[in-house]
């Protein structure tokens, strides 16, 4: 267990480590270095259960929150707070991990969650800021909620193919029965989450959603 669990944070710590270095070095800042870390990690976080039992999952989740809320008083990881803007969403990713960790029954589900994170908002933030100014809008009028048309869509064709990567690691069983709320109502629902809820909350709600959506079909 020691081993396995070694192997699941090494990956993250170089990350982590990595990404201190660019700041230093001035390669990658705000929102970019921000992204690198929510990207690569999550990416990284989201096969845990492939190799991690979910209890195991859940203890590494918490003690990484416990460091994670250690980094916001001291600014231990530059990369992560060098946004000006207001989040929790570092705090928010780990208890989103912890929460499907908690609510875990299909390792897929579990990657499928992550990966919406990671993937689908991920990429959505890195499209729609270097891309989508000429699309930009921000819901209910909300500054906070400053988003793209081309960052939305975005979210949605990639939270289709985390979905369908789902599939291909053992959902398909329970997907093709269930290709409309699969395909469909969860990368939509899951989009207007990310478009409605502020300061990094969506990190947990996006998880959850998916979770508890894929949960009741299995």
């Amino acid at each position: 267990m020691f081993l396995k669990a070694l192997v699941a944070l090494l990956p993250v710590g170089l990350i982590l480590i990595s990404s201190e270095i660019l700041w230093r070095k001035k390669i990658i800042r705000g929102e970019r270095a921000r992204k690198f870390i929510h990207i690569l990690a999550g990416v990284w976080m989201a096969f845990w259960p492939f190799y991690l039992p979910f209890d195991g999952i859940f203890v590494l989740s918490s003690m990484a929150l416990v460091l994670a809320l250690y980094s916001r008083v001291t600014r231990l990881f530059h990369a992560i707070y060098s946004v000006k803007r207001k989040t929790y969403g570092d705090l928010l990713y780990l208890v989103a991990l912890m929460v499907c960790a908690y609510l875990g029954v299909e390792p897929w589900i579990f990657t499928v969650s992550i990966l919406l994170l990671a993937v689908a908002d991920g990429g959505a933030a890195v499209t729609g800021r270097f891309w989508g100014a000429k699309s930009e809008y921000h819901t209910f009028g909300v500054k906070a909620l400053r988003k793209s048309i081309l960052g939305t869509a975005t979210f949605f064709v990639l939270a289709v193919l985390c979905v369908g990567l789902g599939s291909l690691l053992g959902g398909w069983s329970t997907l093709k029965d269930y290709l409309l709320i699969g395909f469909l109502i969860l990368p939509l629902t899951a989009t207007v989450l990310e478009n409605i809820i502020p300061f990094g909350f969506d990190n947990v709600a996006i998880p959850l959603l998916a979770t508890l959506l894929l949960n009741a079909v299995v």
